[in-house]
């Protein structure tokens, strides 16, 4: 589990996380743009953008980025940092990423996840994702986002 002292919370991306984030993102799976040193700016300009660091104790430890659609669907990007991976940072970053959705009105996230990549494959269906075709080279992943905090969910049964 994580060995980090200070919890792990989200906050808005800065420019100033982009030099960090960069390497990330040229990661198995992942991109960014190429030629184009416009992505920081365009993370915190576009209104459909919720673009958010995880942090603890002065670090950066990943990225989530949710993409919101007019029809109430995000696609979910998240990222943790290589050296930070398999400590538990991505469960509490998804998690805080969940609420946020929550409070955007999002209905459903949508993960496109390399097909070579086991491991986020299982992350995703662990938080519970699950897959929907495949788009390429890679696999549709979605979940419902739920509104209802700890209430039980609506029996829509006979």
């Amino acid at each position: 589990m994580s060995d980090l002292v200070d919890p792990l919370q989200l906050r808005p991306f800065e420019l100033a996380d982009a030099d960090t984030v960069a390497p990330w993102l040229d990661g198995p799976g992942l991109s960014r743009p190429r030629g184009s040193s416009a992505w920081p700016e365009r993370l915190i300009r576009d209104q459909r953008i919720v673009a958010m660091i995880g942090h603890a104790g002065g670090l950066r430890l990943g990225l989530v980025r949710l993409d919101c659609g007019p029809d109430g669907v995000a696609d979910l990007t998240l990222v943790v940092a290589p050296e930070h991976r398999r400590r538990g940072c991505g469960r509490q970053m998804f998690a805080q990423a969940l609420q946020r959705a929550r409070e955007v009105g999002m209905r459903r996230l949508v993960a496109y996840v390399d097909l070579t990549n086991e491991a986020a494959i299982s992350f995703f269906e662990q938080v519970g994702f699950v897959a929907d075709g495949l788009s390429g080279d890679r696999i549709r992943m979605e979940r419902l986002v739920h509104a209802g905090g700890h209430q039980p969910p609506l029996d829509v049964g006979a």
